[in-house]
């Protein structure tokens, strides 16, 4: 996904982009996995899943991005291989599958936030505020990103 964020037009300057975006990420996977060996490993306030969710997400955060580094820096130090994604990225059948892709998943989420809303109801009304902040969250930006495109594109 981090790949389609940047114009490919200079696809140089896409790809130089996206290698700050992943020492961005690899500053948050870090800033995790301090926090998690720092302030919550030795702690009793939080329970278990919670820790074990700042480890597995910074850990996951930082995966992802020394993939998403060595990716980018192989594509910039081999101008063949530059040249080959180049293409792939710009051919409009990947461009349709991709946006397919995105529509279909946000379409799926919507509807299983939503119905998901009928079984949390009557389990915890914690759980039903978060879903439904995530169904309000994604209708507010489909529209604003409607919104602003329709006046755009």
């Amino acid at each position: 996904m981090v790949m389609h964020l940047f114009d490919s037009s200079n696809f140089e300057r896409a790809l130089r982009r996206r290698r700050w975006v992943g020492f961005g990420l690899l500053a948050v996977g870090l800033v995790g996995m301090l926090c998690y060996f720092f302030l919550v490993d030795g702690s009793d306030v939080l329970p278990n899943f919670a820790r074990g969710f700042y480890l597995g997400g910074a850990g996951g955060i930082c995966i992802g991005a020394v993939f998403l580094l060595a990716r980018v820096t192989y594509l910039l130090s081999n101008p063949e291989a530059r040249k080959k994604a180049k293409i792939k990225e710009q051919d409009e059948r990947e461009k349709a599958i991709l946006n397919q892709s995105f529509q279909f998943a946000g379409i799926f989420t919507l509807f299983a936030a939503a119905g998901s809303l009928f079984v949390l109801v009557a389990v915890s009304m914690e759980a039903t505020g978060a879903v439904l902040a995530v169904v309000a969250v994604y209708s507010v930006v489909w529209l604003l990103a409607n919104l602003y495109l329709s006046k755009k594109l």
